[in-house]
């Protein structure tokens, strides 16, 4: 009874797992769903295009910018006016715009208008003064010291554009990961349901065992302790293959979980490792042709701390400017007078000016140096220790493939020896001339065999993804 109903659970669990595992998912179209429905991966992809989508930013104090004004005064303080004598009342309104550029060798320009009109009323009433002038003009400043040649600009676009690529670096060393767990997920599920097969195929050969033994039992010419031994071996068999049930489970689990699914049961089939394993059995072995991402993002740290110490030395110190400004006045005056005429003028004007500064605060800047200068040299040694990292991780890398190449080929044979020895068992086990226990002992011989081949095609898949991911992705990572 106890058969039947076992055989019922079998059948029905073969049943509904090949229904639902109709169609096979392969790993690229399991990637693929990954990268389409994963919410971590779609955070990490937002998270890499709004640092690309901010980089524009770094630009643009290099860009056109548009400055304009206006301002109104009336101004009756009754101060001298030139020969004109006292006003009584003067108004003005001034006004100006202008285009604005900072070029790379650190020069700032701007092309504007400077406009105002004023009425003056002066205190005899004998004169009304109406003045409209308007000037186009050109004005250029540069730094001699802080600037010079854009050095200040140019350091704090390099650090900017340095702390970006690290980010993005590392934005993209979070999401080879990602696709590295879901690939070792994808092959983990692949092994789970090839351990399920293997465990019915187990079970199988042992049940025969037990027919073997009952029919022998039942003709007096087996001990009951054969019999006991077979019934326990079928118990342990149908043991081993509700675990490897429970282990699909929560394979699939781990599956859904990248492609964002929340059933338990993954409703597609999956590529078969073993046919995995077979590319290994050539002279296949993991090429490193990259440099891993993590380190990357600590050598643009590095860069970022020494334009930043660049940057905060020549903003933290003396500085000389030098500004010039050429106007083309053109002024319409509207004078009346009761005795006398004024002329008009409409000529150029020039001026030429130097500005010097110097910050007095010499023991902050000292300490703020010192700040700067320890940030870089954390930054050098942390890269310098991820270098040395990466390289040992490498080594550890090829060195765990090779031991998983080598333990592959020695589980292959003894797995051939050992199915020779479950024949040979078999035989004698027919003619009598050996025991249940020691047939036994042989089939869990030939399952432990079976199992460490299998376990080093997963073992030789993850060491080869690995490498994949990190020593010979294709990146395009573009921060002009």
């Amino acid at each position: 009874m106890n058969k039947i109903i076992k055989l019922v659970f079998v059948f029905v669990c073969s049943f509904f797992v090949i229904n639902v595992n109709a169609d096979v998912l392969t790993l690229d179209d399991c990637l693929n769903l990954v990268l389409k429905n994963n919410s971590e991966l779609k955070s990490i992809q937002l998270n890499i295009d709004a640092i690309k989508g901010k980089l524009a930013q770094i630009e643009m104090v290099y860009s056109y910018f548009l400055s304009a004004g206006v301002s109104c005064a009336d101004d009756k303080s009754g101060r001298p006016f030139s020969l004109l004598g006292r006003p009584y009342e003067i108004k003005n309104l001034a006004y100006d715009a202008a285009v604005n550029k900072m070029f790379g060798f650190g020069t700032q320009v701007s092309f504007g208008l400077n406009g105002s009109h004023t009425d003056s009323v002066f205190m005899s009433d004998s004169v009304n003064l109406n003045v409209t002038d308007i000037a186009p003009f050109i004005k250029l400043q540069q730094s001699l010291l802080k600037d010079i040649n854009g050095g200040t600009t140019k350091a704090s676009v390099a650090k900017a554009k340095a702390s970006a690529k690290s980010a993005l670096y590392l934005l993209e060393y979070q999401k080879q990961n990602v696709l590295l767990n879901a690939k070792i997920a994808y092959w983990n599920l692949s092994y789970a349901k090839t351990v399920i097969d293997f465990r019915k195929n187990a079970l199988n050969r042992l049940e025969k065992i037990l027919d073997w033994n009952q029919k022998r039992f039942s003709m007096d010419l087996a001990e009951k302790s054969d019999l006991l031994q077979s019934q326990a071996a079928v118990k342990l068999g149908n043991l081993n293959l509700k675990n490897a049930y429970e282990q699909e489970n929560k394979a699939n689990r781990t599956v859904n979980q990248f492609l964002a699914i929340t059933d338990v049961i993954v409703k597609y089939d999956v590529e078969k490792f073993e046919e995995k394993g077979e590319a290994f059995n050539s002279d296949y072995e993991p090429k490193k042709i990259c440099t891993r991402l993590d380190v990357l993002s600590s050598l643009e740290d590095v860069n970022s701390a020494t334009y930043d110490q660049i940057s905060n030395k020549k903003t933290s110190g003396a500085d000389l400017i030098l500004s010039g400004q050429l106007a083309l006045n053109g002024v319409d005056e509207d004078f009346e007078f009761v005795k006398d005429n004024l002329t008009r003028a409409q000529r150029p004007s020039y001026s030429l000016g130097l500005r010097y500064s110097l910050p007095l605060n010499f023991k902050l800047r000292r300490i703020l140096n010192q700040g700067y200068e320890a940030a870089k040299i954390s930054a050098q040694k942390k890269a310098e220790y991820l270098s040395i990292k990466e390289n040992n991780d490498w080594q550890q890398l090829l060195d765990d493939w090779n031991d998983a190449k080598l333990k592959n080929i020695l589980a292959i044979e003894i797995e051939q020896i050992q199915k020779q020895r479950k024949q040979e068992d078999e035989k004698l086990l027919k003619t009598g001339r050996t025991t249940t226990y020691l047939v036994l002992q042989t089939e869990q011989a030939l399952d432990d065999a079976t199992l460490n081949v299998l376990g080093s095609i997963l073992e030789l898949i993850r060491i080869s993804e690995t490498a994949k991911a990190f020593y010979s992705y294709n990146l395009e990572l573009k921060v002009n």
